[in-house]
């Protein structure tokens, strides 16, 4: 074996700013991965002020947003360049570069379309409002159905009768309406399914999304690390279980991934099509040249999606805390996409701020205790980094970024972070108080395994070392905002620490992160291997120890997240021992959900008022009858048989049919002589409640319903 004393240069391919054409398969992987965004953007930007005026309807909603997307979709895929050399952009190694691989490009959709279909394959029902999913599910029924929120409670349909609420799980009760809890962001995508085909097509958006978030990571990969390495990104994001488990039903990470990732690919070839001085006039003067410009429209648009962010998910600000110094770097060295860039972003965070104050108040409200820590952040950290950017360009000399002892402080500081958080179970042990916040890392732990902890930790040194120096221009931005989305989840998961559910956290920026971190190290080590050969052997063993290395290295980040999600291992049985792969990727939950609630339907006579004797079957099935039945509902707080009577009496007389439901047919006893059956029978399963460890089974669960209806 021999060591080169000098790496092979690089074969000069394409140079710097040539011809797009020269790399087709770059080109269309650069596209292509930003489609997704650029879609979700155009929608939110025109659907979000329909529901704000009521007229949330299908012509409406789906003209506007394929007007806007005939705008948007050309003006940003002609100015998107190849995905080819942008790793070393900005770097001594800028212009040397390779074409791209077909092979990548297809590699990553392959991965996207299979991840899809199994997903699809095994996709909740999830309708019943138990969790998240569904409140957003029952959130886009009602707004695909009538256009407009509030919801209303109906209340005349009970006559004023005492000692009823209309109010359920996610559902607010304000006076005399029903407010919906959550952002509006993926209510509104959802309806689009359920305009395509109701309530069954509306589901497949989980999926949908989920398989174009893995698309549009690898796509991510392959600006930051390079197109050859996307797939093994794209792959491991795909097979861990909180990809999986949140694409398989309605959970907005998924949406949030599409936006959030989309916003740092698009922000990425905003800097790569920056021309220098052509781009660097005053806005004032040179505003049709700006606006023509490709870096200053791409800008725009990342801004809008890193902005839009607070539509989708109420703590999506949060992840973007550290954009704001970015900014101030940015104006620092006088780069001009920073105007289009905080422009596009502060009108995304109006956005979100509008439906927080006036669609989702009491959500906003019930999270205040999140919500104006995250405000004060971000007014603090405005402030700072004005007053820091206005005296550092009085005093350009006074902080040496680049000062050996500057550099040696941000290569240490994450293996002080992630060294920090191994001992925090140790030390704070009132882990039920912080609802075993302290053990965050091993949740992490639990769904990637320890070779992405350590390699991601070595990278983020490396990267921070390199960012620095100024030798990785494009992963500044991408390191900051996702090194500290990892930060703050395991500082403050904010979680109910049951397992899968609390994986959800991890979705947006957490798995992505580590995921890419690790990557590029595995990269740059294949790198640095090129000088490793195989002498006195044959040609095509010459470069086997690289070869070996690189599987090795793949192996160590798809192994470990691929063995928990499939559940892979070794069971004894009466003929011995044998493999079987029995993990969550194989298992489904809520299914038959959306039969249960039609049968639910149907039995519910026409011209009722549905009154539900008991309060957990209220807030499950609240919101779901009113959507989805389309009958007035209320639930009773005073479950006295005097009580009982008297709102019985009160829907009779306004001439509308009294019908009550509850789980079992004993609740439904005190409302005295009447004809009650079981109307609805469930057998399904439900999410596992794991404390501590990787999830790996759901849960059984039976569901019943009886009605009651006055003896004719």
């Amino acid at each position: 074996m021999t060591i080169d004393s000098k790496l092979p240069a690089v074969p000069a391919g394409l140079g710097r700013r040539t011809n797009e054409a020269a790399d087709p398969a770059g080109l269309l992987f650069g596209r292509l991965t930003v489609l997704p965004a650029l879609l979700t953007v155009s929608f939110l930007l025109t659907s979000f002020p329909l529901l704000l005026l009521g007229w949330f309807k299908p012509v409406p909603v789906i003209a506007a947003w394929l007007l806007l997307t005939a705008i948007v979709v050309p003006v940003a895929w002609r100015r998107i360049p190849s995905v080819a050399g942008a790793p070393d952009y900005g770097t001594a190694s800028d212009g040397r570069v390779t074409r791209t691989p077909a092979w990548t490009l297809i590699a990553v959709l392959v991965i996207a379309l299979a991840f899809g279909i199994q997903q699809t394959i095994y996709h909740a029902h999830d309708i019943i409002v138990v969790l998240d999913p569904a409140s957003y599910m029952q959130f886009g029924i009602w707004i695909a159905r009538h256009g407009s929120l509030p919801i209303p409670a109906n209340a005349q349909a009970f006559g004023g009768a005492p000692g009823i609420s209309f109010a359920s799980s996610a559902f607010y009760q304000v006076g005399n309406s029903i407010v919906p809890q959550f952002m509006a962001g993926l209510p509104m995508v959802l309806s689009l399914g359920f305009w395509a085909g109701g309530v069954r097509v509306a589901l497949l958006w989980g999926p949908v999304l989920g398989a174009a978030a893995v698309f549009m990571f690898g796509g991510l990969a392959a600006r930051l690390i390079g197109p050859r390495w996307a797939p093994l990104a794209a792959l491991t994001l795909a097979v861990t279980i909180p990809q999986q488990y949140t694409s398989r039903s309605t959970f907005s990470e998924p949406l949030a991934q599409v936006v959030f990732l989309g916003a740092l690919s698009l922000w990425i070839d905003a800097q790569r099509t920056d021309r220098g001085d052509v781009d660097a006039g005053r806005f004032r003067t040179h505003w049709r040249a700006h606006a023509r410009s490709a870096t200053h429209v791409l800008a725009f648009i990342a801004g809008l999606a890193f902005g839009l962010t607070l539509l989708v998910r109420l703590d999506g600000p949060s992840d973007i805390l550290l954009l704001v110094p970015y900014c101030g770097m940015l104006v620092l060295t006088r780069r001009r996409q920073v105007v289009p860039l905080v422009a596009g972003t502060v009108i995304g965070l109006l956005y979100g701020t509008l439906d927080g104050i006036v669609l989702s108040r009491p959500y906003l409200d019930t999270n205040m205790s999140s919500v104006k820590p995250m405000v004060a952040a971000f007014a603090l950290l405005t402030l700072v980094t004005v007053a820091a950017v206005g005296w550092l360009r009085r005093h350009p000399r006074a902080v040496p970024l680049r000062h050996p002892r500057v550099i040696l402080a941000a290569t240490i500081l994450p293996f002080v972070v992630m060294g920090a958080f191994v001992i925090r179970p140790y030390v704070e042990r009132n882990w039920a108080a912080l609802q075993d916040a302290p053990l965050s890392l091993h949740w992490v732990y639990w769904y990637t395994g320890a070779p992405i902890l350590v390699f991601a930790t070595i990278a983020a040194a490396v990267l921070s070392r390199r960012c620095i120096q100024g030798q990785a221009r494009v992963w500044v931005l991408p390191l900051l905002v996702l090194s500290w989305t990892i930060v703050e989840f395991l500082l403050r998961p904010a979680i109910v620490p049951h397992q899968p559910w609390a994986s959800r956290r991890l979705v947006p920026g957490v798995l992505p992160g580590l995921i890419l971190f690790s990557v590029w190290l595995a990269a740059w080590l294949a790198r640095k291997s090129r000088a490793v050969r195989m002498a006195h052997v044959p040609p095509a063993l010459e470069r086997l120890p690289r070869t070996l290395l690189i599987a090795c290295l793949g192996l160590a980040i798809f192994l470990p997240p691929a063995i928990d999600n499939f559940g892979i291992g070794f069971k004894h049985a009466p003929s011995g021992v044998r493999l079987v792969a029995d993990g969550l990727a194989f298992k489904r939950t809520y299914a038959g959900e959306v039969a249960a609630v039609e049968q639910l339907c149907a039995a519910i006579p026409a011209n009722s008022s549905v009154l539900i004797v008991n309060q957990p079957m209220m807030n499950e099935f609240g919101q779901t009858i009113r959507g989805m039945c389309g009958v007035p509902v209320a639930g009773v707080t005073n479950l006295t048989s005097g009580n009982l009577a008297s709102v019985v009496r009160h829907i009779e007389h306004t001439g509308r049919h009294p019908f009550a439901l509850a789980f079992s047919a004993k609740e439904l006893a005190p409302l005295g002589n009447g004809l009650v059956k079981r109307i609805m029978m469930l057998y399904t399963t439900v999410d596992e409640h794991l404390v501590f460890g990787t999830p790996n089974s759901p849960t059984p669960a039976r569901i019943t319903a009886y009605s009651w209806e006055p003896a004719r």
